[in-house]
């Protein structure tokens, strides 16, 4: 009887514990599965490829922005409209979470404003 009792312990703990869960997201509602995160890798090198990124309305998006090249002009990105500034070290990878977004473009560039890239979000349809 033992064996059966930790057998049914485990699975409770395991069905209670989501994989993958962290203190900085609150898990979904039970029913309704927490919408996925889409990663975007931007490269830096003489400017971002790609330079124009489409998204959905409301999707959750995260860049990760690899920057090539050691110009003092790409050390940081800049996202005007979503208050964001972040260091790009080189040949290190940065992600940038970015909060639910509204339908529009926005528009991220190097720290001298010579480089510029367009995340350009589309009404959810329906």
């Amino acid at each position: 009887m033992k064996p059966l009792r930790s057998f049914f312990l485990a699975s409770t703990l395991a069905l209670l514990l989501p994989l993958g869960a962290s203190a900085e997201e609150a898990p979904a509602p039970a029913g309704e599965a927490a919408p996925a995160v889409r990663e975007i890798e931007i490269i830096v090198d003489r400017g971002y490829k790609p330079v124009r990124i489409e998204a959905v309305e409301g999707e959750r998006v995260r860049l990760k922005f690899v920057r090539r090249e050691y110009t003092p002009c790409t050390r940081e990105v800049i996202l005007p409209s979503l208050n964001i500034r972040q260091e790009l070290p080189p040949n290190k990878p940065v992600t940038v979470d970015l909060p639910p977004l509204k339908s529009g473009d926005v528009e991220f560039m190097c720290g001298m404003k010579m480089f510029r890239g367009t995340l350009v979000v589309t009404p959810r349809a329906g």
